[in-house]
């Protein structure tokens, strides 16, 4: 019973107490006024306006019962009683109360066997957070999750529902705890009614038992509602478009843990929709005829099938089509629904024509209208009657927007256009009338302060054209305006009059902006790890700030963001309630603190890795099978940090990285610290093993919405082995070497969907400087920039193209090495495949070894013409993309070009290669690919052939043999495996790998 009815009870019961109190205490002074608890559930302000006894005031039994209404009208008190009492100075008035509960955090513990998951758990409790608890509540929750466990099959789900009062507060917590039990099984099926198929089909459609193994399938409600709509769209397969399938029952057997499904099956007639006089396609026909989808025919669907292909006819150039229905008479199990569809002779849409317009020019009318003339894209133009008639009202929707509040538009098909048979002509015609203005424009109501603020955003203004629509986008305006500043019942009263002038109005905007509310305080719920000092930082709601639901709603997502919380939920405590200062719950879910994902992925190109045999520096294809493993540790200390150790492995590549990051760094929402460290060996490139140790610290910055600076600085130390150029050669090549970098990154990511982009720019360059003075034994800058672009060029076809350029340029060369060999091999640039160019396998562009000549006490060495990497890159893509099958299943068409270049100074332009020793010259490859769209974007296969792919001299043998191969020796002397041979890249080459190109 509310406590404002049990009060009104006792007024009627106990008239005469209440008559004798009066008589007793009205007139007296009052001393003092004390409240018990003092701390009571409203803000001292609202308490204050809405007291009626005050001290030093005459005590009234009317001012007792009036106030007791007010508190009670707030919703914030469950209980009031008042004692008078009589004191030297007069009467001590104590109003005793006790708060109304609200409902707060609603937790779930014990095992959770999903479905149903923790989210549906809480969402069948049925608890709203803020809202006014009632001890009913938890016997109802508890019915309703014991009921969510049964449709998923755990009938021996144990539920239990408690509540805790948050300390401090009059918030009553939810505690369900749940032991799910085992989750029962479906067991055959009962099939009533007609069914017209065989058990075994129906019984397979479900999809409740597995396949070949024959096993029941665990209940879930998911599952069940599947099953049903499986079997529906069986018998829509087999033409029976109005079967009904009904689950009556499931019937739950507690002796063998098994459910009975029982199905009420009325397969009804077959139902073929057929196209008479015109061939339409049956996919045509299921998308366009509403009877496949609704599952039933009346005349509604039909006639709406029938606009649908007459708008498809019309649309492909048919603009005379007629089209009709008719439904044979059930025989034999069957009905016929047929379109009769008489197209009439194809034309064209030669020209769209707009007269009487004199407000706003062809042009501004025209790219509003849907009607377009003959193009290369629309050979035929585009028009239906569908859309000539929207477009007759977006015309003329854009004259009354404008104040033009009695315009007439019509259109006109012209046959015959300029005497062309089977060209045709639209023709809009647009009578304006008169322009209404605003004479006069009263703002009444209005503090001078939002006056001013909604001034600049009014669309009326004296003067200016009059519509309804402005005047209602204005309402909107204003109502917000209030609505952000803490008046949630304000309204606004829109009036017209007519001024003294033809077509002219006088507009007043009254607003009645009721109480303004403020926050009394914030109370966030549900944290157990995480510091309060965390989330207060991202909040912008304070004590004493206007109620604002979209400055609570952007505090929400500012702590989604962090994205160490499974949910965040936030409400207003009491909401309903008159109260002026209220307070602002954030409830929060904290997410499980690991994840870990593992992943398998492949590559199949022209890639190996180096071996003790010399004999395929070209490389061959293979197959790179990769094993990835993350795991994270989110909200490390509760203070929002993230902990990630990332895996890979693969026959190319073995790596492990640990990284902590520590986002929002110095206050702020845009900046992230990461520090990392990597162990990295890969073999990806034929001529060595590459190892690299690494430590790093990271500082990213989120400029603006699409761009990004990093400042990063890295220590590393690189090695070689697996070396297929034997260590006596090139002994300045293989040493570890220390490398200390600081590098500054920019990029810029306009793109639509950066896995698959359709339209944008992507820009990004990286600068880096390795300098003794960050401890780094060579010298050198690195730079590498990227530009991207995406162009729609019509329907679903897109032009991509990508240039890359990058330099390495040493410094402070050491003694004895020269620019060419300064870079150590693991920091060169390498490359080719299918991410740079398609005419090389991986990493098989650029400089390749081609022997040392002997030098004085020297001893020249054989060409083994494996790569070498090198010190300037330029590569350039270009890819048209085009749908082949639906959505999912496109082609492209490419170009590359570039390659690998020994210094900034070799980059070249150049299509022929000099001879074989020279491989500083520009590569081209053209190809086709196929591209399948998945979740993690498009499955890719591509098939490049090389234009002009390198030759080059190499060494077909092993380590061990080559060290025989002493050029000083007499060529009679030397083995015949010494003698060098003629190579030259294939020309083809295939690639298989995950994600667009670029």
């Amino acid at each position: 019973m509310r406590p404002t009815i049990a009060l009104l009870l006792a007024l009627v019961l106990f008239p005469a107490t209440i008559r004798a109190q009066v008589s007793n205490l009205d007139g007296q002074r009052v001393a003092n006024v004390a409240y018990d608890p003092p701390q009571q559930p409203i803000a001292a302000e609202d308490l204050k306006r809405l007291q009626q006894v005050t001290a030093g005031s005459p005590y009234s039994a009317k001012s007792v019962a009036e106030t007791i209404d007010r508190l009670f009208a707030t919703g914030a008190y469950a209980d009031i009683q008042v004692d008078a009492e009589r004191g030297p100075s007069g009467l001590a008035v104590t109003f005793r109360t006790k708060a109304a509960p609200f409902t707060g955090h609603v937790k779930v513990e014990g095992k959770i066997l999903s479905p149903p998951s923790r989210v549906a758990i809480v969402s069948a409790a049925e608890f709203r957070l803020g809202a006014p608890f009632e001890e009913d509540a938890l016997s109802s929750a508890e019915k309703n999750i014991q009921q969510l466990f049964t449709s998923n099959g755990l009938y021996d789900a144990q539920v239990h529902v408690e509540k805790s009062v948050e300390p401090g507060t009059e918030i009553e917590n939810i505690i369900i705890q749940v032991r799910p039990g085992k989750r029962a099984r479906y067991e055959m099926p009962k099939l009533e009614g007609d069914l017209k198929l065989p058990d075994s089909t129906i019984v397979s459609a479900t999809g409740w038992r597995v396949i070949l193994i024959h096993r029941w399938r665990g209940v879930t409600q998911s599952l069940t509602q599947r099953g049903v709509e499986s079997v529906r769209k069986k018998y829509q397969k087999q033409d029976r478009l109005a079967a009904d399938v009904e689950l009556k029952s499931l019937d739950y057997d507690a002796s063998t843990h098994r459910v009975k499904p029982d199905l009420q099956i009325d397969a009804g007639p077959r139902i073929r929709v057929k196209a008479l006089e015109t061939k339409v396609g049956k996919g045509t026909l299921k998308s366009l005829v509403p009877v496949y989808e609704e599952g039933a025919i009346d005349d509604d669907l039909l006639y709406e099938g029938a606009r649908n292909l007459r708008d498809h006819f019309q649309d492909q150039g048919y603009p005379d089509v007629d089209v009709t229905f008719r439904v044979t008479p059930l025989e034999n199990d069957q009905r016929t629904v047929e379109f009769i569809i008489a197209r009439g002779s194809k034309k064209k849409l030669s020209a769209v024509a707009i007269v009487g317009n004199k407000y706003f020019d062809n042009a501004t009318i025209r790219e509003r209208i849907v009607l377009l003339p003959v193009s290369l894209r629309f050979r035929h133009g585009r028009y239906s009657e569908g859309f000539r008639k929207r477009d007759e009202e977006t015309i003329a929707a854009l004259y009354r927007a404008n104040g033009f509040r009695d315009v007439k538009v019509a259109s006109t098909v012209a046959d015959n256009y300029k005497g062309k048979p089977g060209q045709i002509a639209v023709t809009y015609h647009i009578d304006e009338g008169g322009q209404w203005f605003i004479a006069k424009l009263e703002l009444e109501g209005f503090d001078p302060a939002d006056a001013a603020a909604l001034g600049p955003r009014l669309t009326a203004a004296e003067g200016q054209p009059y519509s309804d629509v402005n005047a209602e986008s204005d309402r909107n305006d204003i109502i917000d305006h209030y609505y952000r500043r803490g008046f949630p019942k304000a309204t606004l009263q829109v009036t017209e009059t007519p001024a003294e002038k033809p077509r002219e109005v006088n507009l007043r905007y009254a607003i009645f902006a009721g109480p303004q509310e403020f926050v009394r305080d914030v109370r966030i719920l549900g944290l157990t790890r995480t510091h309060r000092g965390l989330i207060e930082k991202h909040l912008t709601v304070h004590p004493g700030d206007p109620l604002s639901p979209v400055d609570i709603d952007l505090s929400r997502r500012a702590l989604d963001d962090l994205g160490i919380f499974g949910r965040v939920d936030t409400a207003i405590e009491d909401s309903d309630g008159n109260e002026t200062h209220k307070y602002v719950l954030y409830d929060i879910d904290e997410a499980n603190r690991y994840t870990a994902r593992f992943g398998i992925g492949a590559e199949i190109a022209q890639i190996g890795a180096s071996s003790t045999t010399l004999s395929e520096p070209v490389g061959g294809t293979g197959f790179s099978p990769r094993f990835l493993l993350s795991v994270s540790r989110i909200d490390f200390l509760g203070l929002g940090h993230t902990i990630t150790f990332d895996g890979r492995i693969s026959n190319l590549e073995q790596r492990a990285g640990l990284s902590y990051t520590i986002p929002n760094f110095l206050e702020s929402k845009r900046r992230t610290l990461t520090f990392s460290t990597l162990y990295d060996k890969a073999s990806d490139v034929r001529t060595f093993t590459a190892k690299r140790e690494e430590a790093s610290v990271q500082l990213s910055q989120k400029l603006s919405k699409p761009s990004t600076l990093l400042v990063r600085f890295a220590y590393r130390r690189v090695s070689t082995s697996n070396i297929a150029i034997p260590d006596l050669l090139i002994p300045q090549l293989v040493q570890p070497v220390r490398i200390g970098i600081f590098s500054l990154n920019y990029a810029q990511d306009r793109r639509d969907n950066p896995a698959n982009a359709t339209r944008g720019m992507y820009n990004a360059i990286d600068v880096g400087v390795a300098s003794s003075v960050f401890g780094s034994q060579r010298n050198f800058i690195r730079a590498l920039g990227r530009n991207a672009t995406y162009y729609r060029l019509f329907g679903k076809v897109v032009l991509a193209r990508q240039t890359e350029f990058g330099l390495i340029k040493p410094f402070h060369l050491e003694a004895g090495l020269s620019s060419d060999d300064a870079v150590p091999l693991p920091e060169r640039f390498f490359g080719g495949g299918n991410l740079t160019d398609r005419a090389f396998g991986e990493n098989e562009a650029g400089p390749r070894d081609i022997g040392m000549s002997a030098g004085p006490g020297g001893t020249a060495t054989q060409a083994t013409g494996f790569p070498l990497g090198g010190n300037a890159l330029l590569f350039n893509n270009t890819e048209l993309r085009f749908p082949v099958i639906g959505d999912n299943i496109g082609a492209v068409i490419f170009h590359d070009m570039g390659n690998i270049y020994t210094n900034l100074s070799s980059v070249s332009f150049r299509y022929h290669q000099n001879n074989d020793q020279d491989f500083n010259y520009m590569v081209h490859a053209v190809g086709v690919g196929l591209r399948y769209r998945t979740p993690i974007g498009p499955l890719r296969a591509d098939v490049a052939y090389a234009l002009n792919p390198p030759r080059f001299v190499g060494f077909q043998g092993t380590i061990d043999q080559l060290l025989t191969c002493n050029p000083n020796l007499p060529a009679s002397q030397l083995p015949a495996i010494c003698t060098g041979v003629p190579q030259r890249l294939s020309g083809f080459q295939f690639f298989f790998s995950i994600g667009q190109t670029f």
